[in-house]
């Protein structure tokens, strides 16, 4: 079982190895250089293409703001570390089962977000012989396998790739940062399930950490790709068919934007009642 009493050294099922603590403790840039420039290039390239719905996970936070809307602990300690090093080999011994439990849960959680996941009604097995379908769930597990890599490098090029990833995100018509929420608890959910006994409580609040700090970036991605579509939006001016009108937009100051969508980050008193 894990410990945090460095003292006692138990031999845990989840251990495939004997792993050395690492001795840097992570901490990503919470801003990135050219961020938004990046991405930009993601929304004129997203402009000619149907962007698939998805979802991910995304953090509890009370925070509200811009592009900082979801603060962002990036620094984990080294217990933390060998925590998320030693639980995740059971989890990627098979993604595509575990991720398919994942998304099974959130569905349990918040039936409402099959309207962003084409297989919901599908079996495994179904869903395996789906080709987008098994990627879409491979690609979700993807991001955790890079993001455990991350804890030992490459921490830039990961938080770029989350920026661009948030982005599309926030393309998604009736996306809301809200919904990320339901893949955070489905990720506990079912790493609880796989664990048993192992899932102890510090094995909770570090696998919790790491989805905040995920869930962050993508967060800050789609607040990116707002404002760089607005700035776009206002250049184009009436070139643009879709432009919401300033009246328009005067009605709806909190939710409404000049592409004529709600906000990733507003929700009405029915959506919050809804949800919650």
């Amino acid at each position: 079982m894990i410990c945090s009493n460095a003292n006692v050294h138990t031999q845990s099922r989840l251990r495939t190895r004997k792993h050395q603590p690492v001795l840097k403790r992570m901490s990503l840039p919470s801003q990135l250089p050219n961020q938004s420039s990046k991405v930009t290039r993601a929304i004129e390239e997203m402009n000619n293409t149907n962007v698939p719905g998805g979802s991910l996970s995304v953090p509890d936070t009370s925070t509200t703001g811009s592009v900082g809307y979801f603060s962002k602990d990036d620094r984990f300690s080294e217990f933390e570390q060998d925590v998320l090093l030693s639980t995740w080999p059971l989890i990627a011994s098979d993604l595509y089962t575990h991720g398919c439990m994942v998304f099974k849960n959130a569905l349990h959680l918040f039936p409402d977000l099959a309207k962003f996941i084409p297989f919901t009604k599908l079996s495994n097995e179904e869903i395996a012989a789906d080709t987008r379908s098994k990627q879409h769930i491979l690609a979700f597990m993807d991001v955790l396998s890079k993001a455990i890599g991350a804890l030992d490098g490459g921490r830039e090029d990961f938080c770029e790739k989350l920026m661009v990833l948030g982005a599309r995100h926030a393309a998604i018509p009736g996306m809301k940062l809200e919904y990320f929420k339901v893949f955070k608890q489905a990720i506990l959910m079912t790493w609880e399930a796989l664990m048993y006994e192992e899932f102890t409580e510090d094995v909770r609040r570090a696998w919790a950490h790491l989805m905040d700090y995920i869930i962050g970036i993508l967060s800050e991605g789609c607040l990116v790709f707002e404002e760089e579509e607005e700035k776009m939006l206002l250049d184009a001016g009436s070139e643009i068919q879709h432009r919401a009108s300033d009246s328009q937009l005067g009605a709806y100051p909190s939710t409404r934007r000049r592409s004529g969508r709600p906000s990733v980050i507003s929700m009405t008193p029915e959506e919050l009642s809804h949800f919650y």
